[in-house]
């Protein structure tokens, strides 16, 4: 008998924690933050904001470079809408994956976030912003490697 109520509670637990309509809601305000501290242009209060893997894994700097990129090749936030999500359990973590399709001033993006955890304990551990507004020209690159040795190109035969 207490074996089945400890399987009872431990399976309620399991399915609160990984409920995907309120690991989705707690997202999607974590969302709504990140993207007005963005707009601010606040990176110190974005990096704060962000999870401990996070933090781990990039240096202020880092994100302070692709706050400045994502700003001067796409501009302030105007208009999002959700077009899609994931949510999970595995090995004890809950993991939810959102994605947004996002209009800025200069362009159209799609941003997928990443979070750990669930309610009050939901973490921002990965931001990406996909636009070939952000792709690499030949100039950019040319900038980036001038004063780098050139390999030798081989004579053709």
């Amino acid at each position: 008998m207490i074996v089945r109520i400890f399987l009872s509670l431990a399976g309620a637990l399991l399915l609160a924690a990984c409920n995907p309509a309120a690991q989705v809601e707690d997202a999607q305000a974590r969302v709504r933050q990140f993207q007005a501290d963005y707009n601010r242009g606040d990176a110190e209060v974005l990096y704060d904001s962000v999870g401990e893997a996070w933090r781990k894994t990039s240096p202020p700097a880092q994100l302070e470079a692709q706050l400045a990129l994502i700003n001067a090749r796409l501009g302030q936030i105007e208009s999002t809408e959700q077009v899609g999500f994931n949510a999970g359990f595995n090995n004890g973590l809950t993991t939810t994956q959102v994605v947004m399709k996002t209009t800025f001033e200069k362009g159209v993006a799609e941003e997928v976030y990443l979070f750990h955890g669930s309610g009050k304990d939901m973490e921002v551990v990965g931001w990406k912003v996909n636009s070939p507004l952000l792709q690499l020209s030949p100039e950019d690159v040319s900038k980036l490697t001038e004063g780098a040795d050139k390999p030798a190109l081989a004579a053709p035969r």
